[in-house]
């Protein structure tokens, strides 16, 4: 429930003005709304509903912040002393009052936004007008510059015209000419013709002989997709090819060079899209199983998406290239390191100290090995102790299970699969403390993430973001269940089912009905109870 908050206030024959301290609320949470005789303030979780005296104008109402008090300025309707703030009556005029109030305002709201959205399509309607009035003038104005050159033309044209007319009229009278002085001019003509037949010899012996012909042949990348590469996205195209391999390959039409695969896998690498990655690196061994480098950077993908099985397979491969060549023994030491990663993801907890000791007969002062050389003996031990423990609780022993546990978490404090365990045997041995405590350092290391063990190894195992969102819904409606049976702490039940149930809508795996269900029977118990 809201508690009233506290006001002060004062008034002139003009205006009322009310302080309202907001006790360290903060500003974003404060909502103000005024109607012809209401003020409300709300300030979780304080909450101020006045019914004022007499009406004032809304549209001069003034809410100042400053040095955390609210400072509220309204404007009366008539100039006036009020003598008090708050009208007094019965609830049914007080009732009847407000709702006038409210439906005045709504009113006024709604003549508000017909202005606004007449005031908006005038506005659009002089635009469209302004556009239309500018489109018209380029209009007229390219109409004129089409017309001016079509007169230009046509003087030009009939210019020419005259031109031709007048050089044919020449030309007639000059071979009217030539006829009349022909009987006394064929012994002159016949010498300039001959003199001109010798020069054009002469030029054309100077003349170089002509160059030797050749062929060009041009030959355009090959491309899957058909479209002009300006309107082309080259960059888009390329990871499409690298993600629908199979598809491609499949109905053959993929041709891509190993190079550009190995460079597009290391930029998906790069990006942490690993498993595209891991496609680029697949075509390109396609291409050259050699490529040890290659094989390398696909491991290391399997190990990130936590795919021990081929990892296993690549890191033997990779044994198998380098054992009788003269590589050097760095690719050896990191692709033991990846293999014993992998068996630790299988569970295979000696293959996987095998490798780390023999990385470390190669680097005996090499830090990561040593670490996870520890970890995987403290893990593989915890881990036994553990099934042991999950045996005893699948026969409904939990005392047994619940110390077996608790010898497991002396091994490997950070296991957080026997800490959600143990609290589950708390709660079937009615040890709601007990399980309360459990669920709640559960949920702390989850909530600390990757952080919880300083080795590459308990990150590795560390649950990815679906698991640990499932565990986190689990040991929330876990602890509220041990919270409901103690019997005192029915609120703090209803937050960790509300805060579970924002966990699971995240996660179309899990199903919220029946935590739903129990937060409906937890409000109503609290209901009842008040």
């Amino acid at each position: 429930m809201p508690i009233t908050g506290e006001y002060t206030w004062s008034e002139t024959n003009v205006n009322i003005e009310v302080l309202i301290p907001l006790k360290g609320v903060s500003p974003k949470k404060l909502d103000v709304f005024t109607a012809s005789n209401i003020l409300k303030v709300a300030f979780p979780p304080f909450l101020i509903d006045l019914n004022l005296f007499a009406e004032i104008e809304v549209e001069q109402c003034r809410a100042i912040l400053k040095e955390g008090t609210l400072k509220i300025l309204l404007t009366k309707k008539e100039d006036r002393v009020w003598g008090q703030l708050c009208f007094e009556g019965t609830k049914e005029e007080i009732k009847q009052r407000r709702n006038d109030a409210l439906r005045e305002r709504e009113q006024r709201v709604k003549q508000q936004m017909q202005q606004a959205a007449t005031k908006k399509m005038e506005e659009e309607r002089m635009v469209f007008q302004q556009h239309m009035a500018i489109e018209r003038k380029e209009q007229q104005r390219m109409n004129d510059i089409k017309a001016q050159e079509k007169r230009e033309a046509e003087e030009s044209m009939h210019k020419t015209f005259s031109d031709i007319k007048e050089n044919a009229r020449g030309h007639q009278n000059e071979q009217t000419l030539k006829v009349i002085c022909s009987d006394n001019a064929d012994e002159n003509v016949n010498a300039v013709c001959f003199d001109e037949l010798n020069e054009a010899e002469d030029l054309l012996d100077d003349l170089p002989p002509p160059r030797a012909t050749t062929h060009a042949t041009f030959r355009h990348t090959p491309r899957l997709f058909k479209t002009p590469l300006r309107e082309s996205t080259v960059k888009q195209e390329q990871e499409f090819i690298v993600k629908n391999r199979l598809g491609l390959k499949k109905n053959k039409l993929l041709n891509v060079d190993k190079m550009n695969l190995q460079s597009k896998g290391d930029e998906f690498k790069s990006r942490g899209d690993y498993g595209s990655a891991i496609n680029a690196y697949s075509d390109a061994l396609d291409a050259d199983p050699s490529l040890i480098d290659v094989m390398a950077k696909r491991s290391v993908c399997f190990i990130e998406l936590r795919q021990g099985v081929p990892c296993i397979k690549d890191c033997l491969d990779i044994l198998d290239m380098i054992k009788n060549s003269a590589e050097d023994s760095t690719i050896e030491i990191e692709t033991r390191i990846r293999l014993g990663k992998a068996y630790f993801l299988t569970k295979e907890y000696d293959k996987a100290l095998f490798q780390f000791e023999a990385a470390q007969e190669i680097d005996k002062n090499n830090d990561t090995i040593i670490d996870c050389l520890n970890y995987a003996k403290v893990h593989s031990e915890a881990s036994a102790r553990k099934e042991e423990a999950d045996k005893l609780f699948s026969c409904h022993d939990f005392a047994g299970a619940a110390a077996e546990y608790t010898k497991a978490l002396e091994v490997d404090p950070h296991l957080i699969a026997a800490l959600m365990n143990r609290s589950a045997c708390y709660l079937g041995l009615k040890q709601f403390v007990s399980c309360i405590a459990d669920s709640t350092m559960a949920l702390e290391s989850l909530s600390r993430g990757k952080k919880t063990a300083n080795c590459v190894l308990a990150d590795l195992i560390f649950p990815d973001p679906c698991t640990k969102r499932k565990w986190t819904v689990t040991l929330l409606c876990r602890r509220s269940a041990a919270k409901r049976l103690l019997g005192d702490e029915v609120q703090s039940a209803m937050e960790d089912l509300e805060l579970a149930i924002q966990h699971a809508k995240r996660d179309r795996d899990i199903d919220s009905k029946n935590i739903e269900q129990e937060i409906a029977v937890l409000r109503k118990q609290l209901s009842n109870s008040s």
